[in-house]
């Protein structure tokens, strides 16, 4: 997600921030109105009812102050504000900040391992279910309490209660990615051209990105956990064989995505063994005894080739050549190719 992108999405959220303006949610901004306008109507008969009717206005009016006070409460806990607001905030305007357009994971619920089930739909839903319920101009007082219409029934005041947390997110597991999934969606091109490639590429990244150490602990664990071994996240974390065995097992995982080529097969003649080679400076090699290797250079000339353990202690066109042969057909090439040119039947 680029910067862009990211700022035009959290502007569009605060747009919808009513927290300034709004101290509770419609519905109840209407019950708290047309509640002080019953009372206000009906003065004059609790008046005619003596200290009885003046008894229960009063209680009446208490009760509305203390049905405002829960109600801007509710509002405060529930709808919360985008100044304040996470991505991880079971409120309105957390909600929308981890489901509004293409939002990334939060990283509270990255490092649980979950994400958030719920989508925007889900918690627009959510708002207007917390504005229903209520039937608008029902609401009537008299010395017995508070009635209305809720939910289709007559009901006292009591019995409209609202949603529980209704903008909590519904965490579930993150789905397991694997060594091979986390490399296509992430490598570039270039390391994904020889299965070298990719190793070196997730080496890195299991050094530098939390993200893909921790899929590679997840994904080691769910392996584990089916072959009946329960550990948990944090006993990998603080076993260093279990955490290379991780590492290992996500690169292996990546690695499997390309095949390298199969290596050229030397071929014996008279003359001894001789292999073709696809390159840019030479095109063939042979063994000419005694642990001695030639190359056959492009324009027919032959040339001493060095084959050694690592690629680092050969020099000039050996070390030029092997180096690219090794790209393409893998770590140790070079030296597996020296043993089946001095092979003997």
């Amino acid at each position: 997600m680029n910067e862009s992108y990211e700022n035009r999405r959290k502007e569009l959220i605060r747009s919808m921030d009513v927290s300034s303006s709004q101290t509770m949610f419609e519905m109840h901004k209407s019950m708290c109105s047309e509640w002080a306008s019953a009372l206000n109507d009906s003065i004059e008969g609790f008046s005619e009812m003596g200290s009885v009717g003046v008894s229960s206005f009063v209680q009446l009016t208490s009760q509305l102050g203390e049905f405002i006070d829960q109600k801007e409460a509710y509002f405060k806990e529930n709808y919360g504000s985008f100044e304040s607001a996470s991505a991880a905030d079971p409120t309105f305007m957390g909600a929308m900040l981890r489901s509004f357009g293409d939002a990334k994971n939060p990283k509270e619920f990255d490092a649980q391992g979950v994400e958030d089930a719920k989508d925007q739909n889900d918690y627009a839903n959510a708002l207007k279910a917390v504005n229903t319920g209520y039937r608008y101009g029902s609401i009537s007082v008299n010395a017995e309490g508070v009635s209305l219409v809720w939910k289709g029934l007559e009901s006292s005041i009591s019995e409209a209660q609202d949603p529980e947390m209704p903008f909590a997110p519904n965490l579930v597991d993150l789905p397991i990615i694997n060594g091979a999934d986390f490399t296509k969606q992430k490598a570039p091109t270039k390391a994904m051209e020889t299965a070298e490639g990719v190793k070196s590429w997730m080496t890195g990244q299991l050094d530098k990105n939390p993200e893909a150490l921790k899929n590679a602990v997840r994904n080691y664990l769910s392996i584990q956990k089916e072959q009946g071994k329960g550990l948990t996240e944090e006993e990998v974390m603080a076993d260093e064989q279990h955490m290379e065995a991780a590492k290992t097992l996500y690169i292996d995982q990546a690695a499997s995505l390309v095949k390298d080529e199969e290596m050229p097969i030397p071929e014996r003649n008279e003359e001894g063994s001789s292999v073709s080679i696809q390159d840019e400076e030479v095109s063939g090699m042979t063994f000419a005894g005694g642990g001695r290797f030639e190359f056959t250079m492009k324009d027919g000339a032959k040339m001493p080739a060095q084959i050694f353990r690592d690629i680092k202690d050969m020099d000039g066109v050996s070390k030029s050549v092997f180096s690219r042969f090794e790209a393409k057909y893998g770590s140790g090439a070079a030296r597996k190719l020296g043993f089946l040119l001095s092979k003997e039947d």
